[in-house]
């Protein structure tokens, strides 16, 4: 099984089958409303983490009753899924951590999904119809991709250090700034490494 799943209460992938996650991952984390849907689809989360006023009040007993652990964040000053991204990075350090759920129709939500990778400096993997997005961090990350796949790079502010192996264009020791140079670039290997040594850089790549 793989590591730990964080369900938000956007879209999720057609291609995720919420059903099968207990079969998939060996934890599965509710972010506030999400926990509604999940009961709905016969899920009972592993924790509830979030301001809860999203959560229906049955919902929710229902999952204390069932043994999952409830976790109240009335903090504003972070968006849920920061909260959840912080809570199981410091709960489950040693696990690969998947989030689906961040697209909701409002584009802020979206790319504030995108920035908590970075709020939380975390190498969690937000999986989307077609696409995964994670963070660039110092440590050359291997990552398994198809042959030809779109890979872009998208800097946050000012990134130094980058290396990028395994596609058309390659990097090494490369600097970048807020900009699209980094868009479109495709994979020519099954494995692709890439790593920055400093700033906030955002890897894309097509599933």
């Amino acid at each position: 099984m793989a590591g730990v799943l964080i369900v938000a209460n956007g879209v999720w992938p057609k291609s995720f089958k919420i059903e099968e996650a207990f079969v998939e991952y060996e934890r599965v984390l509710a972010l506030d409303g999400a926990a509604n849907r999940m009961i709905a689809a016969g899920i009972v989360p592993t924790a509830i983490i979030g301001d809860l006023d999203s959560v229906d009040n049955t919902a929710l007993e229902d999952c204390k009753a069932k043994g999952t652990l409830v976790i109240h964040t009335p903090n504003q000053e972070q968006s849920d899924v920061a909260k959840g991204l912080h809570w199981a990075e410091k709960t489950y350090p040693n696990e690969q951590i998947d989030l689906i759920g961040i697209e909701i129709g409002r584009y802020d939500h979206n790319l504030a999904a995108y920035s908590a990778l970075f709020e939380c400096k975390t190498s969690a993997r937000i999986l989307m119809d077609g696409w995964y997005a994670l963070r660039a961090n110092s440590v050359p990350n291997h990552i398994q991709v198809r042959k030809g796949a779109i890979v872009s790079l998208i800097p946050f502010g000012d990134v130094t250090g980058i290396s990028l192996q395994g596609c058309e264009y390659s990097l090494e020791n490369a600097s970048m700034t807020t900009g699209t140079q980094g868009v479109s670039n495709k994979a020519t290997d099954s494995t692709i490494v890439v790593s920055a040594q400093s700033g906030d850089l955002l890897l894309l790549f097509e599933r």
